[in-house]
């Protein structure tokens, strides 16, 4: 494994050889400014609870290789955030029963990439108040809404997935296990990462500022034009394919939910990857609706542009110019409406302007023209080319 190197935008790239240290370096490092103090390795406790004890949620598609790290008989492996320091937080006291070797990629997320990330590749989402060494933030031990709302939507993704062909522009993150605390607020999250093991790079979208450079010099490509298509387009393609497909908007779409996709000579792909399912709020009648993946719009949409450009332009040294993100968000907006329009073109508006275009589909979604054409496109995806 290459040794993590600080950024440098003016340096060639050379990719480490393991693509999932790579990641891993990537996400510490645009991660580090402000929080990280290393991207060594850390240690995370685990303890054994009974399962009697525990609200255990395993998810359509749970691969049994991840599973059977945290499911024993009637006994469950729990892990603990290595900087929680709030004793409320369940188990805090509890003997350690073994330890594991892990990573961080956010505040609350750590992925554990076995030795030279041979074993399936997973994360973990933690209770902890210090979700860095010196930010105290109680309200991080609270898992149970983000929890829940994860397993309300793997099960939705499932039954919508089911009915319909693969997505072509959007991947999803996906949890499969999901284990609380009866009657609590803590409990941890497992998200299935073995898609990081397919041989291609990713590039988390908040590393974008620094490597998005170094990629655009290797290519010989002007920095601005590369990232529009392949992350401001592909960003706003990829949420209107999740809104038209599953009804699911992100309330917090920002970089550091997004992740790049890249193939083994580190060109864009032109898919864009969302995490943190359970982050994510529904405008449809998608829960309500059984024979199709949904039928009406219940509240506005919202393709939450700037929110996905976040911090880029406090990259220090390699701060994304106004002008830049001025253009992107105009790139974003013209690929989330045009997909929508994808999708159902006979509601398709003429006005292609953001704030005209975004009016049209919020008004047209709710009324029973908009649920025709919607049901109509829907059962004409199905292999049948009819209503089951």
């Amino acid at each position: 494994m290459t040794s993590s190197q600080p950024y440098d935008a003016r340096l060639p790239l050379q990719p480490m050889a393991d693509p999932v240290h790579q990641w891993l370096d990537w996400e510490e490092q645009a991660n580090l400014i402000g929080f990280r103090t290393s991207t060594l390795p850390v240690e995370i406790e685990v303890v054994d609870v009974p399962r009697d004890e525990l609200e255990v949620n395993v998810l359509p598609g749970a691969p049994p290789e991840i599973l059977e790290r945290f499911l024993e008989d009637d006994v469950v492996h729990v892990p603990r955030h290595p900087l929680n320091r709030d004793e409320s937080v369940a188990w805090f006291h509890a003997p350690v029963a073994e330890r594991w070797t892990a990573r961080f990629t956010a505040s609350r997320t750590l992925a554990l990439p076995g030795p030279e990330s041979g074993d399936a590749l997973f994360s973990l989402k933690l209770a902890t108040d210090h979700p860095h060494p010196d930010f105290h933030q109680p309200e991080k031990t609270k898992l149970r809404e983000e929890a829940l709302g994860a397993v309300e939507w793997v099960t939705l993704v499932d039954r919508v997935d089911a009915m319909l062909p693969p997505l072509v522009l959007a991947q999803l993150i996906r949890e499969v296990l999901v284990v609380m605390a009866k009657g609590g607020e803590t409990g941890f999250m497992v998200r299935d990462l073995r898609s990081f093991q397919d041989g291609g790079y990713y590039l988390p979208a908040l590393s974008l500022p620094w490597v998005g450079r170094q990629i655009a010099t290797r290519d010989g490509v002007p920095f601005d034009r590369i990232w529009a298509g392949a992350f401001a387009s592909a960003v706003g393609r990829g949420k209107a394919e999740l809104l038209a497909r599953y009804g699911l908007w992100y309330e917090t779409p920002n970089p550091q939910n997004v992740v790049i996709p890249l193939d083994p000579q580190l060109r864009p792909t032109g898919r864009i990857i969302f995490r943190d399912l359970g982050d994510g709020e529904c405008s449809t009648d998608a829960f309500e609706s059984l024979d199709v993946p949904w039928t009406r719009l219940v509240s506005d949409l919202r393709p939450e542009t700037e929110n996905s450009f976040w911090a880029f332009a406090e990259a220090a040294d390699h701060a994304v110019e106004p002008e830049t993100l001025k253009a992107w968000y105009r790139a974003h907006d013209l690929a989330y409406f045009g997909e929508l329009a994808r999708w159902f073109p006979r509601l398709a508006p003429a006005e292609t302007e953001s704030a005209a275009a975004l009016e049209h589909w919020n008004r047209l979604l709710r009324t029973d023209e908009g649920s025709e054409a919607v049901v109509e496109h829907f059962r004409s995806l199905r292999p049948s080319g009819g209503a089951s």
